[in-house]
This record gives C-alpha cells, sequence and structure tokens, in this order.
C-alpha cells in the first residue's frame, strides 16, 4: 500500500470504531464484557497498545534505519496472548476518559508518523531479524488497519445481540 492508502486505512479504522460504540453510556464501555472479559474500553486499550507498536517501528526506523522487533514471535499465540493480557491488566484501573486519551493520541500520533512516511521505505524488505516479506507497511498494518476490524466486528456483534 501506499503511505496516503495506509494514512486513509488508519483514518477510517478509528472513524468506524467510533462510530460502532456512539451511543453506548459509560456502563456499556466499562462493565459489560463484548468478548470474554473484554470490555469496550479494555478494547480501546488494546487498540491503543498496538498502534503505539505500531508508532514505535516507524521512529524507529526513521532513527535508525530499522525498527527492533518486541521480542514476541507472531507464530506463538500463547505469547501474544500473554503480552495482551499484561497489557489490559495495566489499563484495567485506568478511568475511562484515561483510556479514551490514550486511543485518541495513538491514533493521531500513528496517523501522522505514517503521514511522514514515503512508499520506497514502506516496501522496503527489512533485514534481519525481521523475516523475509517483513517491510515497515506489513508492521503498521498488523499493528492498526489489519488488527481493529476483528474488534469493530466483535463490538458490532455484541451491540446486535443487546
Amino acid at each position: 500500500m501506499t503511505r496516503d492508502q495506509i494514512a486513509r486505512a488508519i483514518k477510517d479504522n478509528h472513524a468506524e470504531f467510533l462510530d460502532v460504540i456512539v451511543g453506548l453510556d459509560d456502563d456499556a464501555l466499562t462493565k459489560h464484557p463484548v468478548i470474554d472479559w473484554w470490555t469496550i474500553k479494555d478494547l480501546m486499550g488494546h487498540i491503543s497498545m498496538w498502534e503505539q507498536v505500531g508508532l514505535k517501528f516507524i521512529r524507529e526506523y526513521q532513527r535508525d534505519g530499522l525498527p527492533k522487533p518486541l521480542g514476541i514471535s507472531d507464530d506463538a499465540a500463547d505469547e501474544i496472548d500473554k503480552h495482551n493480557k499484561r497489557e489490559a491488566v495495566i489499563r484495567r484501573d485506568w478511568s475511562l476518559a484515561r483510556v479514551r486519551a490514550e486511543f485518541d493520541a495513538a491514533y493521531r500520533d500513528l496517523y501522522a508518523a505514517a503521514e511522514t512516511l514515503n512508499d520506497a521505505d514502506l516496501s522496503k524488505q527489512l533485514p534481519a531479524p525481521w523475516d523475509k516479506g517483513d517491510t515497515l507497511e506489513k508492521l503498521i498494518a498488523i499493528n492498526s488497519y489489519q488488527h481493529n476490524p476483528e474488534h469493530i466486528a466483535q463490538i458490532k456483534k455484541w451491540r446486535a445481540a443487546r
């Protein structure tokens, strides 16, 4: 994808998430599990955390020419699950306002950072320790616009069942 397509995808994802939670009160956002024990507030924190990872990758690429892996294997679902739960626990006691502020800031910062990239940087194969086929575009995608629709769909399903 080009820089403009990536920026548009990030923007559209954020707008769609906001659309799917329109009209929900604070109780619906914070007290009712949407999937397993995850509330919408938890999902907002989860999305924020992964968008911040995408932002981290962009900043490291711009600074050092190479983003640093998180040390979590993409193939190890249990490692990713542990990371997700650990991060969710951190945000669990945060107020809705604080989670929402992080959610909006993560989006804003990722969107702004994506707009500073050029198409060549996005499509260039990253060297080791990255796997063959890993590009900056892929790292941004899996941490934002390819990841977020899963959670948007979960909220839509939850709302339809209410």
